[in-house]
């Protein structure tokens, strides 16, 4: 059930920008953003510009800033943090970090947008050698500084988003057009933009160890209808277009963290954890219904499903949508797979990207690799034995080969025993690779690559102690498996399940 990393990166690359460098894996926990801007990030009148719109499509972060809370979101649990700075230059903007101590926090990532008050230092005198003296070596500066205390940083710098003022004394801005994607100065000769420089920057500054990826504000930005009246700000189309764009640029890093465990209710509300703010929340499915959590349609993002048992069997439903904070899902497609009583688990059997199900039949496996449609049956492709009667089945990648195959739970004595073949053929035995002990009886057990390095490891949630206790190693031999992450968190009742979203 690993996440398809690479396609995310990819669809950032094709779709967003120019990625320079892939970004380096973060430590487990929470990733801390800090977002460095002026007015454009720190929001005008009651808005709090693209912050708003970016804390809903993220989930497992943790914004950071010195700056006070400004506007309002209504999404529950908005982290407010932030360190924009309306009308800063950025040599004005550098100097306001230093004394607030913003270069001093901790984060994982910096979202840079800024240069729409640089053309204001100047008169009509913007130049290549303005540019050579001044504003290059500031922006250099600016990257220099955030590294300082955080030299894995991934530092994400925008070719900042348009404003829609030509050159005119009386607009309080000198020449937009010209200084922030480049033309003609005002003697005719040719003149780099400020995004030329961020560019500039990006390519010969990124670093294996604090990569640079410059994020196309710019491009696609629509100065007629996506800023305010004052042809400065983003509208409400504008900060939706800017938050996408920031989103799927850290996809890719929020991917290397791994993936992270989920609960859920008896009555079917979900729970995506983020430290240090209100849960994400959602509904999906009935109550009684097994919850399912997969990659459905090999995009790289883990979304809902459900199995319901029937008279006539099991039916599974299944979208590839995760559902708003607050909200419900509905299922987008539903198929026949399974028997009443059958236990439904989650994996890629074929290596092609798309989860799918699976079903134990008191230690009988049968896996297909088809997600159907129109609430028809679906082929079953694998048939083997694997276990014993009362073993709990999970979907995972334990000799990270790209394919899932099967991790049993005893929930009798807390043994794992896990298994890299996917057999075809009535009668056939899948042989076991290796066994351990995690965990206590009646434990949940949950599989998954925590650590993103391509292996699917255990975890289990003691609902006695509210406590998840993850392994990033398959031991061997009957031996105890070491705990590398443990947390408190749910309700002694809940189920977990493992993926990764965004």
């Amino acid at each position: 059930m690993r996440p398809s990393s690479w396609r995310t990166l990819i669809a950032a690359i094709a779709v967003f920008g120019t990625v320079i460098a892939a970004p380096a894996a973060i430590a487990a926990g929470p990733t801390r953003i800090l977002l460095v801007g002026d007015s454009i990030t720190e929001g005008t009148g009651s808005d709090t510009s693209y912050r708003c719109d970016l804390w809903q499509l993220l989930s497992g972060v943790d914004f950071v800033g010195t700056r006070p809370a400004f506007g309002t979101c209504s999404t529950p649990g908005f982290d407010a943090d932030h360190d924009g700075w309306g009308g800063s230059t950025t040599a004005v903007r550098i100097d306001q970090m230093d004394a607030s101590g913003s270069f001093g926090l901790s984060y994982d990532a910096a979202l840079v947008h800024l240069g729409t008050n640089d053309q204001n230092g100047v008169d009509f005198g913007w130049d290549q050698n303005y540019i050579n003296t001044v504003i290059e070596p500031t922006y250099r500066t600016m990257v220099s500084r955030l590294r300082q205390n955080n030299p894995t940083v991934t530092i994400y710098l925008a070719r900042i988003i348009p404003c829609g003022f030509d050159a005119n004394p009386t607009s309080g801005f000198l020449g937009c057009d010209v200084t922030i994607e480049g033309g003609n100065d005002n003697n005719g000769q040719p003149v780099e933009g400020m995004n030329d420089v961020w560019a500039r920057i990006a390519g010969d500054s990124s670093t294996p160890t604090s990569p640079i990826i410059l994020v196309d504000q710019y491009g696609g930005f629509d100065k007629s209808n996506d800023l305010k009246a004052d042809n400065v700000h983003p509208n409400a189309s504008g900060r939706a277009k800017m938050a996408a764009k920031w989103a799927a640029a850290l996809a890719p890093q929020l991917a290397a963290a791994g993936e992270q465990v989920l609960l859920v209710e008896p009555g079917g509300r979900w729970h995506i954890r983020r430290p240090g703010n209100s849960d994400y929340t959602f509904f999906y499915g009935n109550p009684g219904d097994i919850p399912l959590f997969g990659d459905w349609d090999g995009d790289g993002l883990d979304t809902p499903g459900a199995w319901r048992q029937g008279p006539g069997g099991g039916f599974a439903y299944l979208t590839n949508t995760l559902p708003p904070n607050g909200g419900s899902g509905t299922a987008e497609f539903t198929f026949f797979f399974g028997n009443p009583g059958d236990e439904v688990f989650v994996g890629d059997w074929n290596g092609d990207g798309e989860d799918t199900l699976g079903i134990n039949r008191r230690g009988h496996i049968f896996l297909t690799d088809t997600n159907g449609s129109g609430g028809l049956p679906v082929p079953t492709d694998y048939d083997f034995f694997f276990g014993n009667p009362g073993d709990r089945a999970f979907g995972g990648d334990a000799d990270a080969n790209g394919k899932d195959a099967v991790f049993l739970y005893r929930e009798s004595d807390g043994f794992v025993y896990y298994t890299n073949d996917t057999p075809v053929g009535p009668g056939a035995v899948a042989p076991t690779a290796a066994n351990y002990f995690f965990g206590n009886p009646s434990d949940r057990f949950v599989a998954g690559d925590w650590n993103n390095d391509g292996t699917d490891t255990a975890g289990i949630f003691r609902g006695s102690s509210t406590t998840i206790y993850l392994t990033n190693t398959n031991a061997s031999g009957g031996a105890a498996a070491p705990t590398d992450q443990s947390f408190v968190w749910g309700a002694g009742d809940w189920v977990p399940l493992a993926g990764y979203w965004q």
